[in-house]
Order: structure tokens, then C-alpha cells, then sequence
């Protein structure tokens, strides 16, 4: 599952995740400049400014450098050839770990671009970003967020180990807050 050479690189049943890095700027605007991609984040529906996805961007860098855990970009591992590939050009969305400063814990997120919902992507990253919440960066707590019309990202919070606990208003949206303890998921062995 992870690369020995970079442990933050993770290899999953067919496709890659890696911090985001400056490159995949071109890929993440793009996903975010679809209004049904946004639909479900706080700009509901309105697409994302390049410019505030340079913002976004670069905090989640700046995540990672500050607390060793972050959002992975989701790049499919092969071409139509079956070749590795490796380009900014094939991600196909985003996942992984962020504290959330209004809350004070670590939410888990993800997003992908239209043309892959539904391929059990964002389960597979969000499955793989929980276990390295709890058994890398030994999180003892992560939590969820969804917006309650939002189906399919509940589905993959509920698949993902962590469960319903109650509505909260944040982000200017009412959403459903979900969690998971460490203690309760059996990802971390007792230390």
C-alpha cells in the first residue's frame, strides 16, 4: 500500500494517492470549476475561483508540512496503454485528512471529478485515509461532514467506519456530523 521510498505515497487497487503539490493546480481548478462537483461544498453549486483554489491549494501544502498528514491528489495508476503513469494530467480528484480549526479535530474529505463518481474511488481513498489517520499519524479521533441531501457522501463516510452522531451548523451550511475513534475502528493495534 505504501511507496518504502515516499511513505506518503500510497498505491491503491488501481490508483495512486500523493500529496498535492503546486502541479495538480490546473487539475484541482478544473474539478472545482464544475458547479455539480461544488454543488455539495460551501460554495453551493457556484463554481470555485482559480484563485481560491491557488488558496486552498496551498494550505492544504502547508498542511502537510506543518502536521505530517494532508489531502492526497487521486491519480488513476495507468494510461490506456497500462503504463505507469504518474502526470499531474491524470488526477482524478482529491481525498484525505484536515484540521478543521471551528471544530478543533481532524476531518476526513474528499472530492472527485464527475466523470468518476460512482466507481467506489472515494471509498477505497477515504478507507485508506482513515487507516493513515489512526495508524501513521496516530489520530485518535476523525470526523465527517455532509451536507444531509448528499447521499453518496454518507454512504462513504457509513462504509468508511464512521458513524452518524448529530446535525451541526458550520461553514454557514447545516451539515451532519460523523466520527470515528481509533479506540472503536480496530485500525490501530493496542499500543
Amino acid at each position: 500500500m505504501t511507496n518504502p521510498a515516499d511513505p506518503t505515497v500510497l498505491q491503491v487497487n488501481g490508483f495512486t494517492m500523493r500529496p498535492l503539490q503546486s502541479l495538480h493546480l490546473e487539475r484541482l481548478a478544473s474539478i472545482w470549476a464544475d458547479p455539480e462537483v461544488t454543488r455539495f461544498l460551501p460554495s453551493r453549486g457556484v463554481p470555485i475561483s482559480r484563485e481560491s483554489t491557488e488558496k486552498a491549494l496551498q494550505s492544504f501544502i502547508h498542511h502537510w508540512q506543518q502536521r505530517g498528514y494532508g489531502v492526497w491528489a487521486i491519480s488513476v495508476s495507468h494510461n490506456s496503454e497500462g503504463t505507469a503513469e504518474n502526470s499531474s494530467s491524470q488526477m482524478v480528484g482529491y481525498c484525505g485528512l484536515r484540521y478543521l480549526d471551528e471544530l478543533e479535530e481532524v476531518e476526513v474529505l474528499y472530492g472527485l471529478a464527475k466523470a468518476y463518481w460512482g466507481r467506489g474511488i472515494a471509498t477505497q481513498a477515504a478507507k485508506v485515509a482513515v487507516a493513515y489517520g489512526f495508524n501513521v499519524a496516530h489520530l485518535d479521533k476523525l470526523i465527517g461532514l455532509a451536507l444531509p441531501e448528499n447521499l453518496a457522501s454518507r454512504r462513504v463516510m457509513e462504509k468508511t467506519g464512521l458513524q452518524y452522531e448529530k446535525p451541526i451548523h458550520i461553514f454557514g451550511l447545516d451539515a451532519l456530523y460523523y466520527s470515528a475513534k481509533a479506540s472503536q475502528s480496530g485500525a490501530r493495534n493496542n499500543q
